[in-house]
């Protein structure tokens, strides 16, 4: 065997010990985090206008914001593991989104319905968007028969839609709680392992200011922490503080 060719493969086999080569820059997925853990992974959809982020803590995955786009920020397994949704607004911008996480989330191998959380006027979109997708559903779920079967396509509406602040999702140890200001946007509080992340879109400014406790916090201007959108995988409980 000629030398250089030698030389080639013991570098790689050196690179693939040391866990360098391709892999070394390897975005963080939903599934890199540990069940302990609390961490925040950032959405390319994300916008100041339009902002998105997946929050994995406990084991349960839910997603924040959903702009348009967001089929190119998650793969269709990662949407189908959703536990919940939650929405900053039902404008434009914060809400076309939502149909790619329904479809590509069903189609990638959602078991059951996904369920919802957001300001008022939320159970009437759901149903709208329920009611537009009928006849689509039908022929996807004749031609590929998805994992969950027809009812798992469905959006439903947790609880709290109007109330100024409400707790909308609750596993025991996650904890989202929800804050809605009278011009139709929701900010949130999220809580795992005594560890908050308040959720505030720009041009809402109560997350932020009922908070009581030591967070980080992502919202705009001078209410921020750290502005939207979030750059890098922020972990808030890692490593000794995790399940192994």
């Amino acid at each position: 065997m000629p030398r250089a060719s030698l030389f080639a493969i013991l570098v790689s086999v050196i690179l693939t010990a040391c866990g360098g080569g391709q892999g070394e820059d390897r975005p963080v997925s939903p599934d890199d985090i540990r069940s302990a853990d609390f961490a925040l992974l950032p959405c390319t959809a994300s916008t100041p206008e339009a902002p998105c982020l997946l929050v994995v803590a406990g084991g349960k995955r839910v997603l924040f914001g959903t702009p348009s786009g967001l089929r190119a920020s998650f793969e269709g397994p990662t949407l189908a593991s959703l536990d919940a949704v939650m929405l900053f607004s039902l404008q434009a911008a914060d809400l076309e989104g939502l149909d790619e996480v329904r479809n590509a989330g069903w189609t990638g191998g959602r078991e059951t319905p996904l369920a919802v959380g957001g300001p008022s006027g939320l159970r009437d979109v759901v149903a709208a968007l329920n009611r537009a997708y009928e006849l689509s559903d039908a022929q996807i779920f004749v031609e590929t028969a998805p994992k969950g079967g027809f009812g798992a396509a469905l959006l439903g509406v947790l609880p709290g839609e109007g109330d100024a602040k409400t707790e909308v999702f609750n596993t025991g140890d996650l904890v989202v709680t929800k804050l809605e200001a009278a011009d139709g946007r929701a900010g949130y509080w999220v809580d795992y392992g005594g560890q908050r992340v308040v959720l505030q879109p720009c041009g809402m400014n109560l997350a932020v200011k009922f908070n009581e406790v030591d967070s980080f916090s992502l919202a705009c201007g001078d209410d921020a922490g750290t502005e939207w959108p979030l750059g890098k995988v922020q972990y808030l409980l890692q490593g000794a503080n995790s399940e192994p």
